[in-house]
Order: structure tokens, then C-alpha cells, then sequence
């Protein structure tokens, strides 16, 4: 072992402690390790630099711009109304085509894209057959992956396995090579979900979806956190302002509503004064009430009478919506990020770990796929239905303001794929001119298309990439290859194979299939040339393992996506994912073997 070989070792685990440990982001600990090589002189300032204007980075870009005019359009919105027209009352129908209709769109869209649109039709199909929506949405994510093993743009470590083969001097990976091992995964994720449903499936009481539309606020039991009281003429807050007042920064009470000469005001504004003799609907909790009780005077009322219908008055309404967990608001306060005044609407509640969170949302750090109860008017409401950080549960009954482009974003859509069959061009370079046709025909604005990029995962992965380059240049990757087909090369190459996709499988659970397909593959390369098997065989290997992330919440956005909604818990996901995942594991390694004639 060189001191190469060992020094790009050490970074390579510590970065894997690192990203596992979770207390930095991905993408910062991707450029530390990119500046650590380039400072160490294991890579040049062209290799440290080379990520960036990779094909597979520019690939990744593209798809998602074309993942964009498929849902401004209503593409998938259409498809999602389908499958509550389609499956009646039949729970195994609903299961079937969820699972296969995202499947479809994941093959060609974003997987989280493709989740997100079809969550509120999935969650209001659930809700009219009676059935818990903890028993399809999870079928739902897990669809979303299988499907994303249909295509090779179907997910970015499909992309960027090709991508490392390509750069070892292989054939690249062609756009269907990838079908008969997702059509293999598909139907056995389908057939094992319905077997195993009444089994492994959770079924959720008392979480965010259990309350039907226009009661909402039932499942969060605002009702259990709401007091009234009444505004002395004596107290100090007579006169001032709510945001003067403070009661929310030096209590932590939220002033939900309030009734004044027998009109309600809901959602009061910052900077509404306080009179003697207003009513208030508060949102605390009892120590809290009883320390404004004895500063202000106020006189709390022992019989809660507006209660949280009180927060329907005038216009005003409440909606459910899940926060993306890819989002830019991950880590952040309401009160940082000003909710209120940017969205126009005022958060209630806050499902998080199975409970709801009613008190003191302000300074209360969001996660992803928490599942928010909002309120306020209607175009606020709109707002955050097309603010790319949410999901919105309550599906839109508005036409997409893009539907007319329909057709041709589908045409463009069938165009780049005859594109790619046909080997027109690279596919970095097909959907770069996909992403911007749907741009230039009005399929997706300028905007939208910027909005739509995930800068963060384009960034992780382009500073990653010098690290695979890295474990190529110094013979790190050919080490470990060696080391790896010593132990099991002896009884041949299918033995090397299955540790392949068991090593990448964990991996993909610990930091993700971005990079876990770009630190497997350059090593599944080197092991499959040292025993003399197809490179290609290996390759399709890390990428269809990397994209099994089934037993953890935290291994895929998606997984992530409908925590919140159907109220899971970790143990869930093990439960039904550790499963699945191993079972297409096996499916993918005999299909492998059958393929390639090992």
C-alpha cells in the first residue's frame, strides 16, 4: 500500500463518518474533501474542477428542468386523478396503480417530483375508500424507486454509474438497459407489498391523515392547547400592538384570534392593538397562560367558547402540506425564515415523531417531511401550493396554469427519449435540449426551471466525483478490488458480485445513492477487469443497489415525503423496506447472472 492509496483511504472514511454522522451537510463535507485532495496534491486543479462540467452533473440538471414541465403542465396531476377514478373502492387496485403509475413517472422524472405530485391524490383516494393512508403511502415511495431502476436517467446514480464506466473507458450505459432489471424489481415490490400488506404495512391512528377534509385540525387536538381570555381594562396590553406586546417572543403564546364587539378577526396581523375588552383565542401551554395571567391581568376564561372553529372566520381556511426534504427551509426556524409574512399564513401545528407540536413553533427547528396545519386566505393558501418548498395535501381543484402545454411537454418528453434510443447525442447533451425546448414553449417558466435545479445534490455530486477520480488515479480503487476478489475471487465472479450489491446496499442507507454509486463504482470496475468479467455487469450492480434505499427513512427523499402525512415511524420502513430491498437485491443479482452468462 502506497502513502496515496492510504491517504485517500483515511478521507474516504473519514468523509463516510462524516456524512453517516449527519451533523454537516452532504455537500460541505463533499468540497472539504475535494480542497483536502487538491491541498494534499492527489488530485490537480483540472481533476478537482472536472465534476463540474461532468456529463452526468449536467444530466442530472436537465432532468429535473424536464421534470418541471411535466408538473407545471398537469401531466401528473392528470395521472394522479386517474388512479382515484381508476381504483373505485378496491384498496388492492388503489395499491397497484399508485405504485405503478409513479413508477412510470419516475423513470423519467425526478423520483421526489414524481412522489410530491401524486401525494394528495393518493391521500384523497385513501380517505374516500376509508382506508388508513399509512397503508398506501409508503407503497407510494417505495414505487417511486423501483420505478427509478426502469431508465438509466431514471435516478442520478443510474447517471452517474454510467458515468464512471464511461470515463474508465467503457461503453456507456444505454437508456433501457436498465428495464428488465426495474421491470423485475417492480413486480416484485408490487407482489410482495400486497402479499405482506395486512402484515408489514403499518396502519396509523391519530396522525396527520386521519382527519377528513374541512376538520383538520382535529388529528393535531388544537382543541387541547386553546385557551380564551379577556382583556382587562387595566391591563398593560391595552394599546399596544401584538408585536409590542411580545406575548409571543416572551411567552411563546400564539394570539390565534380575536373577537372584538362581536366581530372575530382571525390570524391577527403583527401589528393589531390590543383594546380593553377584547377576546383572545390563544395557543399555549397552561404554565405559560398562567405566567401572562399574573403579568398582564389577563382574565382567562374557564369554558373555551370559539374553540378552533373560530379560525374558519371569514375567508380564512386550513390546509395540511409537507415540507420537501431537500428544501432550503430544512434547519430552520418559522421565526427566521418570517412564515407569517411570507406566506401570508399562520402555522397551527407541526406533526413531527408520531405527536403533533402546537406550542411554540417559532423557534422550532424544521425537518423534513414535517407535516405542517396552516391557515389563512386563499391566496396565501395558492402561494404555498407553488412555493417549491411544500407539498400541499388537499389536492388543487384549479387547472394547472401550464395545461394547455400539455401535449407538447409529453411531446418533448418522447422526443428525448427517441433521442437517447437513437444515440443522437450524449444524454447530457439531449437533455440539455429537452430542458430548454420546455422552457422556450412556455412548458415551464425561466424561473420555475432555476427553482426546479437542486443545487445542493448537483453540488454534492460534482464535488464528489474528484474523489472517484482520486480512487482511480492512485490505484486506490484497484486495492481495494484486489483485496475484495483475493478473499472471494477464488469461487468466482458472482460471489465478488453479491458483495458488490450487499456492501452498496448498506452504503446507500448510510449517506445516500448519490454517493454511493460514485465511491462503489470505480471499485466494482476494477474488481469485475481483475477476474475478467463484463465491467458493465458490475456497474448496473452498484447502480441498481444505490437506488434500493427502502429501509430507512432517511436513505431517500422520498422516504422522507410521506413520513410526516402517515405518521411513521423508523421502524416501519425497516420492517417493510429491509425486506423488499433484499428481495430485489436477489432479483437483480440472478438477473445479472442470466444476462451476462456468469
Amino acid at each position: 500500500m502506497t502513502f496515496e492509496i492510504a491517504f485517500v483511504l483515511v478521507v474516504t472514511l473519514v468523509a463516510l463518518f462524516l456524512l453517516a454522522l449527519g451533523r454537516f451537510s452532504p455537500d460541505l463535507v463533499a468540497f472539504g474533501v475535494l480542497l483536502v485532495l487538491f491541498f494534499a496534491r492527489v488530485i490537480t486543479v483540472e481533476q478537482a474542477l472536472s465534476g463540474f462540467s461532468n456529463q452526468a452533473v449536467i444530466a442530472v440538471g436537465a432532468i429535473l428542468v424536464i421534470s418541471a414541465g411535466l408538473t407545471s403542465t398537469g401531466v401528473a396531476a392528470y395521472l394522479g386523478a386517474w388512479i382515484r377514478r381508476a381504483a373505485g373502492n378496491s384498496e388492492v387496485r388503489l395499491l397497484v396503480l399508485t405504485m405503478a403509475s409513479v413508477a412510470v413517472l419516475s423513470a423519467f422524472m425526478n423520483s421526489v417530483g414524481a412522489c410530491a405530485v401524486l401525494l394528495p391524490a393518493v391521500v384523497a383516494a385513501a380517505r374516500e375508500m376509508n382506508t388508513p393512508v399509512s397503508r398506501v403511502l409508503m407503497p407510494l415511495a417505495f414505487g417511486s424507486l423501483l420505478g427509478a431502476m426502469l431508465t438509466l436517467v431514471g435516478t442520478p446514480s443510474n447517471i452517474l454509474a454510467g458515468g464512471v464506466l464511461e470515463q474508465a473507458g467503457y461503453e456507456p450505459l444505454g437508456l433501457f438497459e436498465f428495464t428488465p432489471f426495474g421491470a423485475l424489481a417492480l413486480l416484485l415490490g408490487i407482489g410482495l407489498i400486497l402479499i405482506s400488506r395486512r402484515r408489514l404495512l403499518p396502519v396509523r391512528s391519530g396522525g396527520a391523515q386521519t382527519a377528513p377534509p374541512g376538520v383538520e385540525h382535529q388529528a393535531y387536538r388544537l382543541d387541547e392547547r386553546l385557551f380564551e381570555a379577556a382583556v382587562p381594562a387595566n391591563s398593560q396590553l391595552v394599546g399596544q400592538s401584538l408585536l409590542a406586546a411580545g406575548i409571543g417572543e416572551a411567552f411563546g403564546i400564539a394570539v390565534l384570534a380575536i373577537e372584538r364587539d362581536g366581530r372575530l378577526t382571525a390570524a391577527p396581523r403583527p401589528s393589531e392593538l390590543l383594546l380593553a375588552g377584547d377576546y383572545l383565542l390563544l395557543g399555549a401551554r397552561e404554565a405559560d397562560i398562567d405566567r401572562l395571567r399574573q403579568v398582564h391581568a389577563l382574565q382567562v376564561q374557564d369554558r373555551v367558547r370559539l374553540g378552533a372553529d373560530a379560525l374558519r372566520a371569514g375567508s380564512l381556511s386550513m390546509t395540511e402540506l409537507v415540507l420537501r426534504p431537500r428544501s432550503a427551509l430544512v434547519g430552520q426556524t418559522l421565526e427566521a425564515i418570517d412564515f407569517r409574512d411570507r406566506f401570508g399564513s399562520t402555522v397551527l401545528g407541526i406533526w413531527r415523531d408520531g405527536a403533533p407540536r402546537r406550542t411554540r413553533l417559532a423557534k422550532l427547528a424544521l425537518e423534513g417531511g414535517d407535516a405542517l396545519l396552516v391557515h389563512g386566505p386563499p391566496v396565501a393558501l395558492r402561494q404555498l401550493r407553488d412555493s417549491p418548498d411544500f407539498v400541499v395535501l388537499t389536492e388543487d381543484a384549479e387547472t394547472p396554469p401550464r395545461a394547455s402545454r400539455a401535449p407538447l411537454a409529453v411531446a418533448i418528453l418522447v422526443l428525448f427519449v427517441l433521442g437517447l434510443m437513437l444515440n443522437v447525442a450524449p444524454v447530457a447533451i439531449m437533455g440539455v435540449a429537452a430542458a430548454a425546448v420546455m422552457v422556450l414553449t412556455g412548458c415551464v417558466t425561466m424561473d420555475d426551471a432555476r427553482s426546479a435545479v437542486e443545487w445542493r445534490a448537483i453540488l454534492l455530486i460534482a464535488a464528489m466525483l474528484p474523489l472517484a477520480e482520486a480512487m482511480q488515479t492512485t490505484g486506490t480503487a484497484a486495492f481495494l478490488a484486489e483485496r475484495s476478489t483475493e478473499s472471494l475471487g477464488t469461487f468466482g465472479a458472482l460471489p465478488v458480485l453479491a458483495g458488490v450489491l450487499l456492501l452498496t446496499f448498506f452504503f446507500t442507507h448510510v449517506m445516500g445513492n448519490h454517493v454511493t454509486a460514485v465511491l462503489m463504482a470505480p471499485l466494482a470496475i476494477d474488481a469485475a477487469v481483475r477476474m475478467g468479467a463484463d465491467p458493465r455487469m458490475f456497474a448496473l450492480g452498484v447502480a441498481l443497489a444505490a437506488t434500493s434505499g427502502f429501509a430507512t427513512p432517511y436513505a431517500h427523499p422520498g422516504n422522507l415525503l410521506v413520513m410526516g402525512p402517515a405518521n411513521y415511524r423508523f421502524g416501519d420502513f425497516v420492517r417493510m423496506g429491509l425486506p423488499l430491498g433484499l428481495l430485489t437485491l436477489a432479483g437483480s443479482f440472478i438477473l445479472l447472472s442470466l444476462i451476462f452468462g456468469v
